[in-house]
């Protein structure tokens, strides 16, 4: 299972036992949480060294959802997303993304970061669709998620409880299915500027005939001398 994604300024990784500190600072720090998932559970870190120990020893698809540290290439981590509540038979997914800094929230990262995630999602995971949840407050998050492309399918009035306002809010929900990313013009425009390819292409397989193929022998010999760097290439 593909559990990385590079782009130009930013790669996404699986989130590891030594990333507990971070994200211990980032679920305490009430400006983020507020925005990314509210009322997230208290915990130590080592408590949280112990859950990302666990997840490394088995298959995402066991737990439902899989964990991305979001790395900026000067900056190092910046973020976090996440694909959750997976389920193989309606072969969808839950989408999160949250920057830890207030400063970094505007500048296009999130929309790098967006286009990862997206890339993952339908060109290697191979899902039908994927969601995510908006609170109602988070204004800025739900335009952008419409401009890059998601479809508001409704408003969940009254759903979420906040437990440190003691009181409901509203949640947008939107979708995105593999057809609408296969068409959505905003994601190929924004990915070949920020990727450098567009991720709305379904990912081309060069198959190689047997009798193409190199002698074992001989094909060792090849990665030998082009490690070497002795291999001449030539059009004769």
């Amino acid at each position: 299972m593909v559990l990385s994604n590079q782009g130009n300024l930013l790669r996404l990784r699986q989130t590891v036992p030594d990333d507990a500190p971070i994200l211990l600072r980032a679920y305490q720090d009430e400006s983020f949480i507020h925005l990314y998932r509210s009322n997230n559970a208290q915990q130590t870190e080592e408590q949280l060294r112990k859950i990302l120990a666990d997840r490394l020893e088995h298959d995402p698809t066991q737990f439902g959802h899989v964990e991305f540290m979001i790395e900026h290439k000067k900056h190092g981590p910046i973020g976090v997303a996440l694909l959750g509540d997976y389920t193989v038979v309606h072969q969808r997914a839950e989408f999160l993304i949250g920057l830890f800094d207030k400063s970094r929230r505007s500048i296009g990262y999130g929309t790098e970061a967006t286009l990862l995630m997206l890339e993952l999602a339908f060109n290697f995971y191979k899902l039908h669709k994927i969601y995510t949840y908006v609170y109602d407050y988070n204004e800025s998050s739900e335009k952008s998620t419409l401009k890059i492309g998601f479809k508001q399918e409704g408003l969940l009035e009254d759903h979420h409880y906040l437990l440190g306002e003691k009181r409901f809010v509203s949640l947008y929900i939107n979708g995105m299915t593999e057809t609408r990313f296969r068409r959505c013009e905003p994601i190929r425009r924004y990915s070949l500027r920020l990727l450098g390819r567009d991720v709305t292409q379904i990912p081309q397989v060069v198959k190689i005939s047997q009798e193409n193929q190199l002698p074992v022998e001989e094909g060792k010999k090849f990665l030998e001398a082009l490690r070497a760097g002795t291999v001449n290439f030539s059009n004769s």
